[in-house]
């Protein structure tokens, strides 16, 4: 086994203890394996949407720092960290991703359907943020019937691997426009 095997292995046994930290499995009863195995599923969903989110804000900002300060990425020269730069990092970090999409689209950054879209990423994004269980029905009214799943992609449940490859398909291509964009 190599250098690269070995680091391999050890970074996988490092996530495994880590999830068992969090979500530990070998419990006598095989109801408590089988929640806590549904945890680990609901957590990795979860990381998949905030991945996703924060890679796309990341490309927004590298766009906002092109069109207001100028920088090039295909220049080899540093670009400059003077005051406005540190103006323009202060505006970032008050800026929500919300501020962000509505930014992008009034500079044309984005079209219509791209901040749809990513306006719905910042919806399951803030359900990631903001609810502990996200493989949950809603129930509405009086007599309580499930309506709507919580955690949903284009009208789909988010944990149906398919559902989720949908959704990693689509918002993989708009990072990679953005990034088209940023880089022309």
């Amino acid at each position: 086994m190599n250098s690269i095997e070995r680091q391999t292995k050890k970074a996988l046994a490092d996530v495994e203890t880590i999830h068992s930290f969090v979500h530990p499995l070998g419990d006598p009863d095989p109801k408590q394996n089988l929640y806590q195995a549904r945890s680990r599923r609901e957590e990795a969903v979860r990381i998949a949407v905030l991945q996703m989110s924060l890679a796309i804000e990341d490309m927004l900002d590298s766009l906002f720092a092109r069109v207001f300060l100028g920088h090039d990425p295909n220049s080899k020269k540093k670009a400059r960290k003077g005051e406005l730069f540190g103006e323009f990092e202060e505006l970032k970090r008050r800026m929500n991703f919300e501020a962000k999409l509505k930014l992008a689209r009034l500079l044309r950054l984005v079209t219509k359907e791209q901040h749809s879209k990513m306006d719905r990423l910042r919806t399951l994004r803030n359900k990631c943020a903001h609810s502990w269980m996200l493989d949950v029905i809603h129930k509405r009214g009086r007599k309580p019937r499930p309506t709507k799943r919580l955690f949903e992609y284009e009208g789909r449940n988010l944990f149906d691997l398919r559902v989720l490859q949908d959704f990693m398909r689509a918002y993989s291509g708009i990072y990679l426009k953005l990034f088209e964009k940023y880089l022309s």
